[in-house]
């Protein structure tokens, strides 16, 4: 089975050679393709396939973890929404929507101007203004900052933002090209071409070097017999000149420099797993003379998620009915029915601070409250009765 897989990797090296010197291109991979060959005529066919089989899984893994390296990306492209309700003008051509309509339109089509409505729990397809309404928006998955922002007219919003609550309309002031969310794609994907300092010099001394092993190996078969009286062919006796050009180009071929690339897509892979995503090899390499580093805190130093240590009852509280100030303190049944109110008041609430005081007190087990009615006010408190 060893030479029919070995003639398998020297058929498609061969093509790839053969395509590479009709372009006038002599570089590290023709190198290792004619070595291989001239393995094959010094009669040593299965280390020429285990030569090619070494170098092609070299690069088989380099573009296995360069791919994996990318699936942060996609899965930003993935959860982006690919459509957006466009509102229709009135018939004078006026911005007012009364009724609301809109179409459903692919964001790529979104003209700049146009007016879209972002809905509660959508996130918002395109960087926009909000021309009326106002919510809550977060930004999390861009940030890594959990604590929700307040929109109202006139801010700005960008792509990706995840509107938490309300109805807003939107509007466009620049294409999707130059959105956020699409620069940041284009910037990950764009650290695919900045490859590494070691990778470039590879890149560029291979091809010096593969040119001058193959001249060095032409002036070996034919000015061997002219210098050395080496016979052209040879015997088993004394080796021909030709056979020496080929043992030349042989042990010339750069195994490990080919192998070398291997190294930077195994680091950013590994990087890309623990959830950092770098711009290209080229960052490792001036890490070796950074000397200081400046850190985003939220969600890169710290989780970015709240968490309720503790709950402290305040003892005395304000009589909003009679205004009156009851400086009374609070007893055991008091503070479990203090709990169990803001159990029920924050349990329908997006807000991240709710959630987690939800989740605090539910683990405390309060008493059970029953409201019929609770009012959530965004940016100030949380009102409820009875």
């Amino acid at each position: 089975k060893a030479p029919r897989r070995c003639a398998v990797h020297k058929v498609s090296a061969a093509l790839d050679a053969l395509v590479d010197i009709a372009d006038g291109r002599i570089d590290i991979h023709v190198l290792m393709a004619l070595a291989a060959f001239a393995s094959v005529f010094m009669g040593n066919s299965l280390e020429g396939g285990l030569l090619l089989a070494m170098f092609s899984l070299a690069h088989t893994a380099e573009e296995y973890f360069t791919r994996k390296s990318m699936v942060d990306v996609r899965e930003l492209k993935e959860n982006h929404p690919e459509f957006a309700l466009l509102l229709e003008t009135s018939g004078d051509g006026s911005t007012r929507f009364s009724n609301l309509s809109h179409t459903k339109v692919p964001v790529h089509d979104l003209k700049v101007g146009s007016h879209i409505l972002v809905r509660a729990g959508e996130a918002v397809p395109v960087d926009g203004e909000v021309y009326q309404g106002s919510s809550t928006v977060t930004i999390e998955h861009l940030t890594g900052e959990t604590k929700p922002l307040e929109r109202t007219v006139g801010d700005a919003i960008p792509g990706g933002a995840r509107n938490l609550e309300g109805m807003m309309i939107v509007q466009v002031p620049k294409s999707w090209e130059d959105s956020t969310l699409n620069r940041i794609v284009q910037l990950t994907e764009a650290g695919k071409i900045n490859k590494p300092k070691l990778q470039r010099w590879l890149d560029e001394f291979g091809e010096h070097y593969s040119r001058a092993v193959v001249v060095l190996s032409l002036l070996v078969a034919l000015l061997g017999p002219l210098l050395f009286k080496w016979p052209f062919f040879g015997n088993s006796v004394c080796r021909g000149s030709i056979y020496r050009a080929l043992g030349l180009m042989v042990a010339a071929s750069p195994c490990a420099l080919a192998a070398a690339p291997l190294a930077y897509a195994t680091a950013i892979s590994s990087l890309t797993r623990k959830g950092i995503l770098l711009k290209g090899g080229h960052v490792l390499d001036a890490l070796s003379a950074c000397q200081s580093i400046a850190f985003d805190k939220t969600g890169t130093l710290t989780t970015g998620k709240l968490m309720c240590k503790a709950i402290e009852p305040i003892h005395g509280h304000l009589d909003v009915r009679n205004g009156l100030n009851d400086s009374s303190c609070c007893t055991p049944s008091c503070e479990s029915e203090a709990l169990a109110v803001a159990a029920a008041m924050e349990k329908g609430t997006t807000h991240p601070i709710g959630r987690h005081q939800t989740m605090k007190t539910n683990s405390l087990r309060p008493l059970s409250v029953p409201w019929n009615i609770f009012l959530r006010y965004t940016d100030q408190m949380v009102n409820a009765s009875k």
